[in-house]
């Protein structure tokens, strides 16, 4: 698993598509659809932690893919408790996931930063 993380509108989908010659049929997005098996690139990760409480059961489709999620970390802590639990709840699945992954790059300003 590839795993591409950062900002919001810091280039991370189009610096995917440009690296690893993603094709747009490849991709599937996240905040509209629930994971499918047969994708290449899975978008928007953070729309699926924010669905779903407990998302292990998909983590398997992602092994042989590129996965690009928002981080969270960086920003103003919520004052909502139910968005502070979700950024947590995030943010520790990212960490396992990375942990697992073969890369790790974080995209700031278009720039690729690998991390692992």
């Amino acid at each position: 698993m590839i795993l591409i993380i950062g900002g919001s509108y810091q280039g991370k989908l189009s610096w995917a598509v440009s690296r690893y010659g993603i094709k747009e049929n490849e991709i599937l997005d996240l905040a509209v659809s629930d994971p499918l098996p047969g994708y290449g690139c899975y978008t928007h990760f953070e729309s699926l932690t924010r669905r779903y409480d407990d998302v292990s059961q998909w983590l398997p489709l992602f092994k042989d893919a590129v996965v690009i999620s928002r981080e969270l970390g960086c920003g103003v802590v919520p004052m909502d408790a139910e968005e502070r639990v979700w950024r947590e709840r995030h943010g520790v699945l990212l960490k396992k996931i990375a942990s697992g992954s073969d890369s790790v790059v974080r995209i700031f300003c278009g720039f690729p930063e690998v991390l692992k």
